[in-house]
């Protein structure tokens, strides 16, 4: 009978790190960062943070004076149209303009003053956003830290309370006008007054992105010399993990490794 030939089955075991006769050891491997960034020196990283910070700056303050020039542009046009139900007669009015017609309202103000609250309203909003534009132009010729640190906060809380003096002027004079026309006009708001619903929301989109950019500033910036102390796991998460020495180590290493020698003399000395 022919031989059969011996199959040699080789199973690859891959070198892990461990301690013979500790079953539990694990080798601590300290976290590695890979980003581009990582090896940029600390300053180098805080600069680029503060450019950032500032550009956010910029852009929020950008979403203002462009809200500011749309709503100083509206204000004097017509906001509204009436339509006279018996001889369909078209009327215009808006926040500043007023119809000479009998059945728009006058110059006089009359009760519940919807159009003057309004107004006032309106006044406030617009100065509130100019004292923050102001505050943006003053940091970019002061070099203070605390205002700088500030700026984004006050900013932020400036656009909240322009966003709501502007939305309540709004809502004001829609119940001026749904109070005037009544029974005995129709009303139509043209698109002059749908600009400044947007001229809101961007005021408030530009103090949620300031406010945003406040909270990140205040975060310390992450410290390149902190040494990070790994922590020692058991290789099954079960049960308690030896701390094991660097002598105890090799100690344990060379009891382990004589038996072995001394097995391999013992047949040569025999022979």
């Amino acid at each position: 009978m022919e031989r059969r030939e011996q199959l040699v089955l080789t199973f690859h075991s891959p070198e892990v790190p461990k301690v013979k006769g500790n079953r539990k050891y694990q080798r601590p491997t300290l976290p590695t960062n890979k980003h581009p960034s990582a090896s940029m020196p600390p300053q180098r990283r805080q600069q680029h943070v503060d450019q950032t910070h500032t550009y956010i700056r910029m852009f929020c303050g950008s979403l203002c004076g462009f809200s500011l020039l749309m709503l100083i542009c509206m204000s004097p046009l017509n906001w509204v149209q009436f339509l006279v139900i018996k001889n369909g007669l078209e009327l215009y009015a808006g926040l500043w303009t007023l119809c000479n017609h009998e059945l728009c309202w006058s110059h006089t103000p009359k009760p519940p003053y919807y159009l003057q609250y309004s107004r006032a309203f309106f006044l406030i909003s617009v100065l509130t956003i100019l004292i923050g534009l102001s505050w943006l132009f003053s940091s970019c010729f002061s070099r203070t830290g605390s205002m700088t640190t500030n700026l984004d906060l006050t900013v932020s809380m400036l656009s909240f309370i322009s966003a709501a003096c502007l939305l309540t002027c709004l809502n004001l004079f829609m119940a001026q006008v749904h109070w005037h026309t009544r029974d005995v006009m129709e009303s139509d708001f043209l698109w002059t007054y749908h600009f400044n619903w947007w001229s809101d929301f961007l005021y408030m989109f530009a103090g949620i992105i300031s406010f945003l950019n406040y909270i990140t500033s205040r975060s310390p910036p992450p410290d390149q010399n902190v040494t990070v102390i790994p922590t020692e796991r058991s290789r099954l998460g079960v049960g308690p993990v030896t701390a094991v020495s660097l002598a105890e180590d090799e100690r344990s290493r060379s009891e382990m490794e004589s038996p072995n020698e001394e097995v391999k003399t013992l047949p040569n000395a025999e022979l």
